[in-house]
């Protein structure tokens, strides 16, 4: 059971109070999955980053050979447009 009281608190948040032993077991699980979480965050940043260089590195290509390289690529994906 999980019941929320509107209890002023630090940040201006509710209390949250469960009683539910699968529910408590589902909080521990998710906090303890703090870790893993800014872990996988860390490497999605790290790939947003890998994307924007890549990015930055396509738009100085001569027309030419970003056309050529585009091309190459839709063949190489069987003619789809991605």
């Amino acid at each position: 059971m999980v019941t929320v009281r509107a209890t002023r608190v630090a940040f201006g948040l509710e209390v949250m109070t469960v009683t539910d032993r699968e529910q408590l077991d589902a909080l521990v699980r998710t906090a303890g999955a703090e870790e893993a979480t800014l872990a996988e965050l860390d490497a999605c940043l790290n790939r947003l980053r890998q994307v924007k260089q890549a990015k930055l590195a396509l738009s100085q290509l001569d027309t030419d050979t970003l056309r050529a390289v585009l091309s190459a690529r839709r063949e190489s994906l069987g003619g789809q447009h991605r």
